[in-house]
């Protein structure tokens, strides 16, 4: 994970730099890159995952403008203000943060803003998921799949029309038709799951999980695919599932 901070009180960049490792995921890698002023932040051509900002620096922009020009060229980038003082919401609207940082809040405030934080940039980054079957080994991304079910040994990973067009012209996967595009994997079903779980997979039975994503419409017992699969949902599951799946749908989706 690339983060960039930008302040001009190095002490300031240290404690958030050591709160931010106490939050670091095992195996998980964290770079930082200091800047002490917008204008040289601005003049970095790297794509970060986190900026945090402050709003009162050295030089001749601010945090404020800082922030609204790397909204202005299109930067996705997670923005988050660290700073000490506390400015009314009118005034950082237009920069869109997805958080504001106070420099002299507890302990406990700081730690639970940047677990959010955090969270989301791991959430937002893309991951790749390794197929290794008889017909070759494909590399695959979570939006590449409608659902993964418990096939012979291990897995069969059901594809998007899209993803599986587009591996046809490659190597010849199973199926005849859109509901039996897949791939045979010799992974079980929960090592997918400990892959995707973050990522709007859910159970939906004991024996396949669903990428919400891909949800199109949810009935009583079951739920409508992009492909117009139909899936059941189990009994036992139902509450969970919706909780789930809603949790999902409102972080990405703004709500249904």
């Amino acid at each position: 994970m690339d983060i960039a901070i930008c302040d001009d009180c190095f002490n300031d960049i240290q404690r958030l730099e050591e709160l931010i490792l106490q939050h670091r995921k095992e195996q998980e890698t964290i770079c930082f890159t200091h800047f002490f002023r917008g204008e040289d932040l601005l003049a970095c051509d790297h794509r970060f995952d986190i900026i945090f900002l402050d709003i009162n620096m050295e030089g001749e922009i601010d945090g404020m403008e800082t922030g609204q020009r790397i909204r202005d060229r299109k930067d996705n980038a997670l923005l988050s203000f660290y700073t000490a003082y506390d400015y009314p919401a009118s005034h950082i609207v237009k920069t869109r943060p997805f958080s504001y940082l106070m420099k002299n809040s507890s302990g406990e405030d700081l730690y639970a803003s940047l677990e959010m934080i955090l969270n989301e940039a791991r959430r937002r980054s893309p991951v790749f998921i390794t197929v290794s079957c008889d017909v070759g080994t494909f590399t695959l991304l979570p939006s590449d799949i409608l659902y993964i079910a418990i096939y012979e040994r291990g897995s069969a990973i059901y594809l998007s029309e899209k993803k599986a067009q587009e591996l046809n012209k490659v190597k010849k996967i199973h199926g005849n038709g859109n509901k039996e595009r897949f791939l045979a994997s010799r992974e079980k079903l929960e090592v997918y799951y400990e892959l995707l779980k973050g990522r709007g997979f859910v159970f939906a039975k004991k024996s396949y999980i669903i990428n919400t994503e891909h949800i199109i419409m949810r009935l009583k017992d079951t739920v409508v695919l992009s492909d117009q699969t139909e899936l059941t949902v189990a009994r036992s599951r139902k509450k969970q599932f919706d909780e789930e799946i809603m949790a999902y749908w409102g972080r990405t989706r703004g709500g249904m």
